[in-house]
């Protein structure tokens, strides 16, 4: 059985128009859109500093002060990091950010989850499709500068 139910609102003919012109775009059926919308602006109302971005995976929750830091890469780093402070170096952010992640993990955290194993997965694939692309973590040396 579903958890699924129906829900009828009222909304403006503009913000109707606007919903049908972005699914168009999204190319996804103008409820299907309704409902991610509803469900990222309840997400974004309880956790705030929480966006979501479009990436090559789907969407994903990042900080809107940092835009590049995803809410799971920085649950990642926190759990190989010795502090949340240690974390927040790491990442050049500060710790109410890092804090501000965790709550936001604390309260999804099958899709954090998902996200991490996601990145391991593909990771995994990669390791094994270009073994020569992947270098055992040392940097390459730099060519001397011509005299």
């Amino acid at each position: 059985m579903s958890d699924r139910t129906v829900f009828s609102m009222r909304a403006a003919r503009g913000t109707l128009n606007a919903l049908e012109e972005e699914a168009r775009r999204y190319r996804v059926a103008p409820r299907t859109l309704a409902e991610t919308i509803l469900d990222e602006g309840i997400r974004m109302r309880r956790h705030p500093g929480v966006v979501f971005v479009d990436r090559a995976g789907g969407r994903v929750a990042v900080l809107a002060a940092h835009p590049r830091q995803a809410v799971w890469l920085i649950v990642l780093t926190v759990r190989g990091s010795r502090s949340h402070a240690s974390a927040a170096t790491q990442l050049s952010i500060d710790v109410s950010s890092v804090e501000r992640a965790l709550a936001y993990a604390a309260e999804y955290p099958d899709e954090i989850e998902a996200a991490i194993q996601a990145n391991e997965e593909a990771f995994e694939r990669a390791k094994r499709l270009y073994p020569s692309a992947l270098t055992s973590g040392r940097r390459p040396r730099r060519a001397a500068a011509p005299r």
